[in-house]
């Protein structure tokens, strides 16, 4: 599920969880306070996506959906969490992140350690 409704800024709105969500998250997100960031960005790419997909005028700020986001119910920032998540553009960036992980570490031990001492 990459689409979902929630009740923001007075009103029923789409957030929606495709590619260019993805862009637009890794654009305003603020890397040195993820923690901090992380929602404000997930929540203003996921209406900003929406908003051009159906081709509809975009009427918030940033401020505005960061304002809104700190007055927002767990539960609702629970479905966009999870909307997020299990978009397919974001398990392809998690796919694409373990496999670069997996072949940036080395396949045999180049340091001594206490499996590989050499023997007297």
């Amino acid at each position: 599920m990459s689409y979902i409704q929630i009740q923001f800024a007075g009103k029923e709105r789409g957030l929606k969880f495709n590619q260019g969500a993805l862009i637009e998250y890794q654009s305003s997100v603020d890397i040195n306070s993820h923690k901090s960031t992380a929602a404000y960005s997930m929540v203003w790419a996921g209406l900003k996506a929406n908003a051009y997909v159906k081709q509809e005028e975009f009427d918030l700020t940033f401020e505005q959906v960061c304002d809104e986001v700190d007055n927002m119910a767990d539960e609702d920032l629970l479905k966009v969490l999870t909307a997020f998540q299990s978009s397919t553009s974001y398990q392809k960036l998690i796919a694409a992140a373990a496999d670069t992980e997996k072949k940036n570490l080395p396949d045999i031990a180049t340091e001594q350690n206490a499996t590989n001492l050499p023997e007297d």
